[in-house]
């Protein structure tokens, strides 16, 4: 049996690396796109943006200074109203060893190129995405934080 050595953490550390360089900006990052939005803010909640956090009471371009965009905006419907809710998510990189079979090319004592088929172990990668925050607005000010435990 003959086994492919890719180690899956590397493709999945590289996966990682390149999300990070691409778009996931920090609360640091968005302050200096717009400094004057920030300056704007109370002390106590400039304190709290530049932590990555949000409390109740926040407005939504508070919001999107400590947290980004949303991944997903819902609106929910309820007796009391409708409301947003906006969805920040994240992604879980796992690893699985499968057996699958496979054509072999190779080369024979002759030098001549030869297929045979044979069963390989290979890892696959997967990534699942999870939800791991929700804000909800009312009145264009969050009423709820809803954050996953883990």
């Amino acid at each position: 049996m003959k086994q492919l050595n890719r180690p899956a953490f590397v493709w999945c550390a590289l996966s990682f690396s390149l999300l990070i360089l691409l778009g996931c900006a920090s609360p640091e990052q968005r302050i200096k796109k717009n400094p004057e939005l920030f300056q704007s803010f109370p002390p106590d909640v400039q304190e709290l943006v530049k932590q990555g956090q949000v409390a109740i009471g926040f407005t939504a371009e508070m919001v999107t200074m400590a947290l980004g965009e949303p991944n997903r905006i819902y609106s929910r419907v309820t007796s009391g109203g409708t409301s947003d809710v906006w969805s920040y998510t994240g992604k879980k990189s796992s690893s699985d060893r499968q057996r699958v079979s496979a054509d072999i090319r190779y080369r024979d004592s002759d030098g001549r190129y030869r297929s045979a088929n044979e069963w390989v172990w290979v890892d696959v990668a997967r990534e699942t995405e999870y939800e791991k925050t929700r804000i909800e607005f009312l009145d264009g000010k969050v009423s709820a934080i809803e954050t996953l435990e883990q």
